[in-house]
């Protein structure tokens, strides 16, 4: 970037610079609505000639000016600016270049609370509780008595004092709908205890026109209003048109805040503004204050928007859309959304069996064509063993690419199952439509009635039963059950070996140091599998790319080790295979860092 830093105050970059990058980035002719074309010095009034770098629209006549200016214009420095249209709403756009893993922005919660379905927590610092301890206020269970009485707790324990009839929980690790109206009621708490702050969240959109008639508005109904208007007796203080705002506002723009033993909402102003998109392009985490940290994932150029994605990345269409619909209440039409193959990821894709069988009984007819041809041929030498046979040719083929593996390069080059957009799978030939038709993209023959909705939501079913006490046996043999059903990129592929890259390593009787050569070579490979999607659905900075790349570094390390122990690796392509697991552990540091 021109110029130089002074302190913490961002370089200068010539008007003439920030003016070029503008009509760069122009769209069909028309120019950014922040093009700094006619900008006035922040400081004097007179016309700038440079402007600051680290938003590109605030003007400065000179370098002196914008150091003296700066502590006036920190708050508002940002790389993103805040537009609108009647399709999207309010949004963000980046208002320069941005680098992969900077900065947009850091966004203290307006407010925090339970979710809405959620076990008995603590009120104060949302740990699990088992009712040992109970406020004395209200009856909720709490952790302790130091957590009886904070300013986070009060708002629902004044209401429930208030009514005269205390809470009374019994049943521990199960969901319970009273804690449906805690967040709620904290947020309608603000209109007179914080005007301020109840007016920023006010501000954010609710979708009630698109959520009023819903199965969730129906159920809300039933529960968050009427415990506030019944049980708590709050009909004549908060109106059920209110409360249907309040919740709207929550379904739309609430953060899930995963803590190490429960999961927790946060409401935040900034953040809220990001749009959504099945491929993101900023990475979202939060701090130890629990604010929200955002950074850009991927280099964004200016003019892009800055996305984030508001479903499960790892899912199918389907599922996406159907969450997006019944929870935000729109219809994505982002690149992969209506892209069939989902930018040759295949996250949906089911196999064709009609082609699949066709092209294994002509693999059948060349072996036994080269068999033929291969009798009374007398091979010398000894055969070597078949376990040694197996690393030789894996170890063999790895070292011809070694020095790619571990980059972005080579996990898009390695792909598990046909990845060009001809092979044998099924998908849906226009995606934003629940009545497509499925077809195949080799043969073009149409699947039947609602076959890949059924047998998609059987395997779900059966893979979600299967995570929650998985074992190396069970995933393996999943795999193996529904492979010739499914692409083997398919998103519940894709989260079965996630779990199964970390239980190579971790499981008891499959410790890492005490995992085979073939069995680091299997965790290899399903590492550079989900990788490759990762690279597609979520590239750049992202937490799954880090914790798959650092058991690729695994896997890498400790197969050179066990390789050059049982003599199939040379001392050289020992070396290499080392030197690929520092390059993934450089990168899976890198990303986590971030």
């Amino acid at each position: 970037m021109p110029g130089e830093s002074h302190g913490d105050a961002p370089a200068a970059v010539p008007l003439q610079v920030a003016v070029q990058s503008a009509a760069l980035s122009c769209v069909n002719g028309h120019q950014p609505e922040d093009q700094p074309k006619t900008l006035k010095c922040g400081e004097c009034a007179k016309e700038a000639t440079i402007v600051c770098g680290g938003c590109w629209t605030h003007g400065y006549c000179a370098r002196d000016h914008q150091l003296k200016g700066w502590e006036k214009h920190r708050p508002k420095c940002r790389p993103w600016r805040v537009g609108a249209s009647s399709e999207l709403g309010r949004f963000m756009v980046a208002t320069r270049d941005v680098a992969a893993g900077e900065l947009l922005m850091k966004d203290s919660p307006l407010l925090m609370g339970p979710k809405m379905v959620t076990e008995p927590i603590c009120l104060a610092c949302y740990r699990p509780v088992d009712g040992e301890y109970t406020c004395n206020g209200c009856g909720f269970p709490l952790c302790s008595a130091d957590c009886e009485g904070t300013v986070d707790h009060e708002p629902e324990c004044k209401a429930i004092r208030d009514s005269g009839v205390p809470v009374k929980v019994s049943v521990f690790g199960e969901e319970n709908s009273m804690y449906e109206c805690i967040t709620p009621l904290r947020v309608l708490n603000l209109r007179n205890e914080s005007p301020t702050l109840w007016n920023k969240i006010m501000t954010l959109e609710s979708n009630c026109d698109m959520r009023d008639g819903t199965e969730v508005a129906a159920i809300t109904e039933q529960t968050v209003v009427d415990i506030i208007h019944n049980r708590l007796e709050l009909e004549e203080e908060y109106e059920t048109e209110i409360i249907e705002k309040v919740l709207g506002i929550l379904d739309t723009n609430a953060f899930e805040i995963r803590l190490p033993d429960s999961s927790i909402l946060g409401v935040y102003s900034s953040a809220s503004l990001l749009e959504h998109d099945c491929v993101p392009n900023t990475h979202r985490t939060f701090d130890a204050d629990l604010n929200l940290v955002v950074r850009a994932a991927i280099p964004i150029k200016r003019g892009d928007h800055l996305t984030s994605c508001y479903t499960e990345s790892i899912a199918t269409t389907n599922y996406r859309q159907e969450h997006l619909r019944s929870s935000k209440y729109f219809i994505c039409g982002c690149k992969r959304c209506t892209d069939p193959t989902e930018l040759k990821a295949f996250t949906s894709a089911l196999r064709c069996t009609d082609c699949t069988e066709k092209a294994e009984a002509e693999a059948k007819k060349k072996k036994a064509e080269v068999q033929g041809r291969g009798r009374g041929v007398v091979r010398g030498g000894a055969r070597r063993g078949g376990v040694m046979n197996r690393i030789n040719q894996i170890q063999t083929s790895q070292a011809a690419g070694s020095s790619q593996q571990g980059s972005s390069s080579s996990t898009q080059s390695t792909a598990s199952g046909d990845n060009d957009g001809t092979g044998p799978w099924i998908v849906q030939q226009d995606p934003l439509s629940l009545s497509s038709s499925w077809k195949c993209l080799n043969c073009g023959n149409p699947c039947t009635d609602d076959y890949p909705e059924r047998i998609t939501s059987v395997a779900q079913e059966e893979a979600e039963e299967l995570e929650e006490s998985p074992t190396v046996d069970q995933c393996e043999a999943f795999i193996e059950k529904w492979i010739s059903t499914f692409h083997p990129d398919h998103a519940i592929f894709v989260n079965i070996k996630y779990v199964l890259v970390h239980l190579y390593g971790s499981e008891e009787g499959y410790d890492i140091e005490e995992l085979t050569p073939i069995q680091l070579m299997k965790k290899e490979e399903l590492c550079t599998q989900v990788l490759r999607v990762a690279d597609i659905i979520q590239p750049g900075i992202s937490r799954l790319r880090g914790s798959i790349l650092y058991e690729q570094y695994q896997a890498l390390y400790y197969k050179a080790k066990a390789m050059f122990l049982v003599g199939a690796a040379t001392s050289e392509q020992t070396r290499r295979i080392a030197m690929d697991a520092l390059t993934a552990l450089k990168e899976c540091a890198r990303v986590l860092s971030k």
